[in-house]
């Protein structure tokens, strides 16, 4: 009887000591997942797996993200029913958006169904204003039961901070390019596209960028829409050079000696759009002393006098080289556009009268072969992604070996060649079947059109002046610059926009009013100025290359069931399995 009370005095122990022990380690779990938290509130750590580190922000991004003081708000215009590719835009838009969150606070979204109205004039009012933002609507075809169906999407956002607001576009313009691509190349975009939003919305002192004049440079209603664009992230100005000494580089007298003087630019980016006069020695040294401290260009050029207004009037013309007097410069920079004009078959189409019907002229669009459109020649961050550039008559360019580093950023395709000047353009060449052409003259292939330069250029001065001037302290000559880079494009259109003069109205950079078409010239335009203005480490975020890794169709049609055992039945068994491994231990200790 002793021996009966006391095994059950000592079970009662037993179980008295094993339930202090579990209320232990629950109050110990919860502890540790209490201390985890509040560590986790100043400690942030995240793995990424991924093989091309999707889920990584760029560090320029994440230091964008910490200089956030106030709330920053996206409203996105993709919610709703739509298809599962555009799904996928969804997801990462909003997965790229909790990334920004986990690096700032401050960051927030919503969400929004563009089609949820409860009128139509209510979405008409809406839609107004979203073209009025430049936020263009994607109409898609859609196959269900009931057929094909065109359904309207905004990929778009708008962004507001600090009572400022820009709209975005999530998915690219890409014509040529398949319909899962197209998602793709927008999804490794993300990154960049939001984050210079924010960048756009939170700079202070903005950029100043120079438009040079006086040498027949475009300017007024032609450069309306990229002056446009640029006005919202940089401060333009024009600036005639004219010979003045101090129209790009300050110079003041440094307070230890009166004799010296401190040298720096006024201008962060000089712009040079098809200037037609020749640049005389005075403004060329002054431009060179510019790259020689430091100073980025964004040169547009057309080396070759031709237009095509002039051409339709007479039906033909003779090309020569215009006198600019900027050759000696580019080659000593480390390029030179030739007094050539380049012909390529992958081109635009202008109309012609091939015909009459009765009275009447019959016109018909055929490919004019001086109209290039050109592509990215490389993976650089400025063109990746782009969409073809329209060129109008552009020229050749060749690398010359110097200690620049070199980057052909647009090239015309495998079917191109070149005329050398003087070129007679005749209309009459439009007139041609493409298919019986002898691609045998096309012989040349990626001609370089728009090339990027690195590097610490030397003055194309070095040597050519007296000791007499070069040593003046107030002149402040350098014979050897700074590190900076310039873009070269040898077509001076490629920045233009058509405008109307009697009804003072413009259209975007880069449209073509023959075929309606909107090229990607602006966007090539604006990623060359922020790289030029130092925002290489946002535009290095377009670089991330977000793979598509797509199931084999065949593989899924032949081995359909063994995939639906795998995903369904697996899973529970190891479910199962589990919960019977945790009974029978269970069972065991107790």
């Amino acid at each position: 009887m002793k021996l009966l009370k006391l095994n059950k005095t000592t079970g009662n122990r037993k179980k008295r000591s094993q339930r202090r022990s579990d209320w232990l380690e629950l109050v110990a779990g919860l502890l540790i997942v209490v201390f985890l938290n509040i560590i986790g509130q100043y400690l942030f750590v995240r793995a990424d797996l991924t093989a091309e580190r999707r889920y990584t922000l760029s560090d320029a991004t994440k230091q964008l993200l910490g200089t956030l003081d106030e709330p920053v708000l996206f409203r996105v215009y993709l919610e709703g029913d739509f298809p599962a590719d555009f799904k996928r835009l969804q997801n990462e838009t909003k997965e790229m958006l909790n990334q920004f969150r986990a690096y700032s606070s401050y960051v927030d979204y919503e969400f929004v169904d563009p089609n949820n109205f409860s009128s139509d004039e209510d979405r008409r009012t809406f839609y107004d204003k979203l073209m009025r933002k430049g936020i263009q609507p994607t109409q898609i075809q859609v196959r269900n039961s009931g057929g094909i169906s065109t359904q309207v999407l905004v990929p778009a956002a708008d962004v507001m901070y600090k009572g400022r607001e820009t709209s975005i576009q999530l998915l690219q313009n890409q014509k040529y390019v398949a319909e899962d691509e197209l998602l793709n190349n927008s999804i490794q975009s993300l990154e960049y596209v939001l984050s210079s939003s924010i960048r756009e919305l939170t700079r202070g002192i903005s950029p100043t960028i120079g438009f040079v004049t006086g040498h027949g440079e475009l300017e007024g209603g032609v450069l309306y829409d990229i002056q446009m664009a640029l006005q919202e992230r940089y401060s333009l100005e024009y600036v005639n050079i004219d010979g003045n000494i101090n129209a790009l580089t300050a110079r003041e007298p440094r307070k230890s000696d009166s004799t010296q003087y401190r040298f720096y630019n006024k201008y962060d980016l000089l712009i040079v759009a098809k200037p037609r006069k020749a640049f005389d020695d005075r403004d060329l040294y002054i431009l060179d002393q510019y790259v020689m401290y430091g100073g980025k260009v964004l040169w547009f050029i057309d080396n070759m006098d031709a237009d095509l207004d002039s051409l339709a009037h007479r039906g033909q013309m003779l090309s020569t080289r215009l006198p600019l007097n900027l050759e000696d410069m580019l080659f000593n920079y480390g390029v030179r556009i030739n007094a050539d004009l380049v012909q390529d078959i992958r081109c635009r189409p202008i109309p012609m009268t091939v015909g009459m019907v009765g009275d009447k002229p019959q016109i018909q669009f055929c490919p004019w072969f001086y109209f290039p459109e050109v592509a990215p020649a490389t993976q650089h961050p400025i063109v990746r992604n782009l969409d073809l550039i329209k060129c109008d008559f552009c020229s050749s360019i060749d690398l010359i070996d110097n200690d620049i580093s070199k980057t052909v950023l647009l090239a015309t395709s495998e079917y191109s060649r070149v005329k050398n000047a003087p070129v007679l353009v005749d209309l009459n060449e439009a007139k041609v079947d493409v298919a019986n052409i002898d691609q045998r003259l096309f012989g040349r292939s990626n001609v370089p059109v728009a090339v990027l330069l690195e590097g610490a250029f030397r003055s194309v001065y070095r040597g050519r002046l007296t000791p007499q001037f070069t040593e003046l302290p107030a002149m402040g000559y350098r014979s050897e610059g700074e590190e900076t880079k310039m873009i070269v494009v040898s077509d001076g259109d490629v920045i233009r926009n058509r405008y109307n003069s009697q009804e003072g109205t413009g259209f975007p950079v880069g449209y073509d009013h023959y075929t309606q078409t909107i090229y990607a010239n602006k966007s090539f335009i604006l990623n060359a100025v922020d790289y030029l203005t130092g925002g290489e480490g946002f535009i290095a975020s377009r670089s991330r290359d977000v793979k598509m890794r797509k199931l084999d169709v065949m593989k899924v049609k032949e081995q359909r069931t063994l995939y639906q055992v795998f995903n369904i039945v697996l899973p529970s068994l190891l479910i199962l399995l589990v919960g019977v491994v945790i009974v029978v231990l269970r069972r065991r200790r107790f």
